[in-house]
């Protein structure tokens, strides 16, 4: 795999929607811009009220095809009927380091869960005994511990490895599918130390920054693949998958996950929005999976599902 070069400078461009449409808006805009960031009312540096921006960066010649493929997805979203006006759309020359004392002012070290601390480089924070550490700078991959969807997958985490370990068992392979910046895998190496792991993003940049916080957190168990669950052998031999991808995403790959899991094996979801909970579960109930456990933060919600089919 290769490194990809770093830009320093682009455009940047907010477009501001209803937030029914950001997770949308954001999927579509990443098949074109070079980072995409996400902020709403769940999110470290927040949206105005009742507000979502999907942030992209992008060089100056895409721009006309931005615009038109945000008019083609506000569009179809008004066709089915989902919330998406009024949008606004605004541009502004950015740089990286503009961009990152942005983040500086927002993003401290952040307890996430019982036992993380998230810290960036310009703060250690105050650790106590126990706290499992991941050092982490904002990155143009999504995945920072700021965002509720992100908190929510290391709590379910941390819960499954406290009940398998008062029953002996430790999870010693994972799928982080949908890695972003990596946290996710991070988590699982401190969480579960014999485990290895295989994180996959359809973004080569997201593959590449998890590449560099892999580096950076002395990970070395974690195999990278930039492109979809189909690059994840069909083995069963996952203990645990972990997506923190957005709900039409997930019931899209819902029927990947059986094969790819041991009997036993957990899916740990979130990225769902908590009108979308109960569709998406409904969605691998109908594949033989169980509902263990459902968590929610905010307007967000995760689920945590076992994967025990009848036997054969």
């Amino acid at each position: 795999m290769t490194t990809l070069e770093r830009r320093t400078s682009w455009l940047e461009v907010q477009v501001e929607t209803a937030p029914e449409a950001a997770e949308v808006m954001t999927a579509e805009l990443s098949e074109l811009a070079e980072g995409v960031e996400l902020r709403d009312g769940g999110t470290v540096i927040k949206a105005p009220a009742g507000r979502a921006l999907a942030i992209v960066h992008i060089q100056p010649e895409e721009l006309a095809s931005l615009e038109e493929l945000v008019a083609g997805v506000v569009e179809r979203l008004r066709a089915t009927g989902v919330p998406v006006d009024p949008v606004e759309i605004r541009t502004r020359a950015a740089h990286e380091d503009e961009w990152r004392d942005v983040w500086k002012q927002f993003f401290r070290a952040t307890r996430v869960g019982r036992g993380f601390v998230v810290r960036p480089s310009w703060d250690p924070g105050e650790l106590v005994t126990g706290d499992r550490v991941i050092d982490l700078d904002p990155g143009r991959a999504f995945g920072t511990g700021g965002h509720a969807s992100t908190r929510l997958v290391i709590a379910l985490a941390e819960d499954l490895a406290e009940r398998w370990e008062k029953d002996g068992r430790a999870v010693t392979r994972f799928l982080d599918l949908g890695c972003g910046s990596g946290i996710l895998s991070i988590a699982a190496c401190l969480l579960w130390k014999q485990a290895t792991g295989l994180a996959i993003d359809l973004d080569p940049e997201s593959t590449a920054c998890a590449g560099e916080n892999f580096e950076r957190n002395h990970v070395t168990r974690v195999a990278r693949a930039t492109g979809s669950i189909d690059l994840a052998p069909a083995d069963r031999g996952f203990d645990v998958i972990m997506a923190n991808i957005q709900a039409d995403v997930l019931a899209h790959l819902a029927p990947d996950f059986p094969a790819r899991l041991r009997r036993g094996g957990h899916a740990i979801l979130s990225g769902l929005l908590l009108r979308d909970a109960e569709p998406v579960w409904e969605v691998f109930r109908a594949l033989g999976f169980s509902r263990v456990l459902r968590r929610d933060d905010g307007d967000w919600a995760a689920l945590d599902l076992l994967w025990s089919p009848p036997a054969a």
